[in-house]
C-alpha cells in the first residue's frame, strides 16, 4: 500500500504539474491569441489604412493633374496678359513720346507766334511810319505837281510873251 500511495501521490503530482503545464500553455496561448487578434486588428487597420491612403493617393494625383491643368491654362493666361501689358505699356509709350513730341511742336509754334507776333508789330509801326513819310512825300509831290503847272503856265505865257514881243519887233523893225 505504500507504493499505491507513492504512486497515488505521484499521480497527483503529475496531474499537478500537467495542469500546471496545461494552465502555464493556456494562458501562453491566451496571451499569444490575444497578441495575434490585437496585430490582425492592426494589420486590417493598416490595410484599411492603406486602402484610405491608396483612394486619397488617387483622388489627390486626379486633383494634382487637375490643378496642373489649371496652372498651365493659367500661366498661358498670365503670359497673354502679361504680353498684352507690355503692348500696352508700349503703345503708351509711344502715345507718351507723341505727345512730347506735340508739346515740342506746340512751344515751338507759340515761339513762332510769339516772333511773328513781334514782328507784325515792327512791320505795322514801319508800315505807320511808311505811311506818314508817303502822305508827307505825296504832299511835296503835290507841291511840286502844283510848282511845275505854275511853271507851265509861266512858261505858257512867257512863251505867248515872247511870240507877241517878236512879233512887235517883228512889225515894228520891218516898218
Amino acid at each position: 500500500m505504500a507504493e499505491t500511495a507513492n504512486t497515488d501521490e505521484r499521480l497527483t503530482q503529475i496531474n499537478e504539474e500537467l495542469s500546471s503545464l496545461l494552465e502555464a500553455k493556456m494562458e501562453f496561448l491566451t496571451r499569444t491569441l490575444s497578441e495575434t487578434q490585437r496585430f490582425t486588428q492592426k494589420i486590417a487597420n493598416t490595410e484599411l489604412e492603406i486602402q484610405r491612403n491608396t483612394s486619397q493617393h488617387s483622388r489627390f494625383k486626379s486633383e494634382c493633374e487637375t490643378l496642373e491643368t489649371d496652372l498651365t491654362s493659367l500661366s498661358a493666361r498670365v503670359k497673354t496678359v502679361s504680353e498684352q501689358r507690355d503692348t500696352k505699356q508700349n503703345e503708351k509709350y509711344a502715345q507718351e513720346k507723341e505727345v512730347q513730341r506735340l508739346e515740342w511742336e506746340i512751344a515751338d509754334s507759340r515761339k513762332a507766334i510769339e516772333e511773328g507776333g513781334g514782328r507784325i508789330k515792327s512791320l505795322t509801326k514801319e508800315k505807320a511810319d511808311l505811311e506818314k513819310e508817303a502822305k508827307g512825300l505825296q504832299s511835296e509831290v503835290d507841291k511840286l505837281e502844283a510848282g511845275v503847272s505854275e511853271l507851265r503856265e509861266l512858261k505858257e505865257r512867257l512863251l505867248g510873251m515872247s511870240s507877241a514881243l517878236k512879233s512887235e519887233l517883228g512889225a515894228g523893225g520891218g516898218s
